[in-house]
C-alpha cells in the first residue's frame, strides 16, 4: 500500500529561510571538535550557527538595546545583584536562564524568604514546574531550562523554538593583516623591560608590528532551518492566556530576525531572499504577518495573563561574588607554601 501524504501537514511551524551572503565569516567552534563540515548534496557545508547560538540571536531580540531590561514592559525576569546593589545579570542573559548556578546555589541568593533553590523547588512541588517558570521567567519557558542544580525530580523542559543556519558551498578564505606601530619606528630597538620582565619580543607586551593570520570562509548562500513548537506549548499545564503568550513571544522574535538579520559573525551581512513558511503564523486565531503585529500580541497577551494572576514582577536577587583569597602556610622552613589542598583544586578547575 502506497502511503499519501500530500494532504498531511505538521502541527508545528517550520520556517525555512535562504540568505544571500557577502562577506566571510567565522562559523561556531565546539570544544574538542572545532568546525563541523560535512558533504550534502555534493556540496561543502558548515554549521555557521548552532541552536545554541541561534537560540541566543532570538532572545537578543527581546532585549532592550543598551538596557538590561526586555522591550516588554511585565514580563517578568530575575534581575541579579551583588551585594553591592550593582546590576550583573538576568535570567534573560544568564547561562542556563532561571537555572543558572549563581541562583540555585550561591548561598545569599533568596526567593520568598528561602534560598533561591529551596524556595523554587517549592514551588515547583506545589505548583508544578511549567505554570512555577512561567510566573517567574516566561522566557526561561520559551527557550526551556534544565534545573540540573535541583535533586529529587527531573525538573527539566526543552526549547519550544529552535534554528540553526548552514552555510551551503563553503571555501576557506585565509585573511592576515599586520598591526601597525607608529609609536615607535622598530621594536627591535625598543628596550622591552620597560614593560614586562624579560619578554622574548615585543609582540608579547602588544607593541611593535603584529602581523596576524586567520582562517574564515566564505560560500554560496546560507539556510536557516526554524521551527516553532505548537504542539509543545499546547501540551503544557498552563492556561491558555499563558500558552498565548509563549505562541506570541516565538513569533515575534521569528519575525524579528528576519525583518533585522545584523552584521553576523565579523565581516559578514545576511540578505534574507526567500522566506518559506508550512502554515500561517498565528497567535490565536490571529495571523501574524509583521513583527509589529507580533509586538502587539505579546503585550495583550502580557495584559490577560496579569489579569489572570499567572505572571510574578520583576524579582531582584542579591549574590556574593567576591575574588578568591590564596591560603597559604609556613611548613617549608617557615616560608610561605601555597595550600596544597587549594593548588590540587586549582590544578583540577584549570584541566576543566
Amino acid at each position: 500500500m502506497k502511503l499519501d501524504i500530500n494532504h498531511v501537514t505538521s502541527g508545528n511551524t517550520s520556517i525555512d529561510i535562504n540568505f544571500e551572503v557577502k562577506g566571510a565569516f567565522n562559523p561556531s567552534t565546539f570544544p574538542n571538535v572545532g568546525r563541523i563540515i560535512f558533504r550534502q548534496q555534493d556540496n561543502d557545508c558548515l554549521i555557521m550557527d548552532s541552536f545554541a547560538s541561534v537560540s541566543n540571536m532570538l532572545e537578543g531580540t527581546v532585549q532592550l538595546p543598551g538596557t538590561e531590561a526586555p522591550i516588554f514592559e511585565g514580563l517578568p525576569y530575575i534581575r541579579m545583584v551583588d551585594r553591592a546593589g550593582v546590576y550583573r545579570a538576568t535570567s534573560l542573559t544568564l547561562p542556563h536562564r532561571i537555572a543558572s548556578g549563581y541562583l540555585l546555589k550561591n548561598k545569599s541568593a533568596m526567593l520568598n524568604g528561602q534560598k533561591f533553590g529551596d524556595g523554587i523547588k517549592a514551588e515547583i512541588i506545589a505548583n508544578g514546574l511549567h505554570k512555577t517558570v512561567l510566573k517567574y521567567c516566561p522566557m526561561s519557558l520559551l527557550h526551556g531550562v534544565w534545573f540540573s542544580q535541583l535533586e529529587g525530580g527531573n525538573y527539566k523542559i526543552s526549547k519550544s523554538i529552535t534554528g540553526s543556519l548552514l552555510a551551503v558551498d563553503v571555501k576557506e578564505a585565509i585573511v592576515g593583516g599586520v598591526s601597525m606601530d607608529g609609536v615607535w619606528k622598530s621594536a627591535e630597538t625598543l628596550d622591552l623591560s620597560d614593560f614586562a620582565d624579560n619578554p622574548k619580543k615585543a609582540s608579547e607586551v602588544g607593541v611593535g608590528m603584529i602581523p596576524h593570520s586567520t582562517t574564515r570562509y566564505v560560500c554560496d548562500r546560507v539556510v536557516g532551518s526554524f521551527q516553532i513548537g505548537d504542539l509543545q506549548i499546547e501540551s503544557y499545564p498552563i492556561p491558555p492566556e499563558g500558552k498565548r503568550l509563549l505562541k506570541a513571544l516565538a513569533v515575534y522574535e521569528m519575525l524579528t530576525f528576519i525583518e533585522t538579520v545584523p552584521m553576523h559573525r565579523t565581516d559578514c551581512n545576511l540578505q534574507v531572499t526567500d522566506v518559506e513558511i508550512n502554515k500561517p503564523l498565528k497567535v490565536g486565531e490571529q495571523e501574524v504577518t509583521q513583527s509589529i503585529e507580533a509586538k502587539a500580541a505579546v503585550e495583550q497577551a502580557l495584559q490577560d495573563c496579569q489579569k489572570l494572576g499567572i505572571l510574578g514582577s520583576v524579582q531582584e536577587v542579591s549574590v556574593t561574588l567576591k575574588e578568591k583569597t590564596e591560603k597559604t602556610d609556613t611548613t617549608s622552613k617557615g616560608k610561605p607554601v601555597k595550600n596544597q589542598s587549594l593548588a590540587a583544586s586549582e590544578k583540577s578547575e584549570e584541566a576543566e
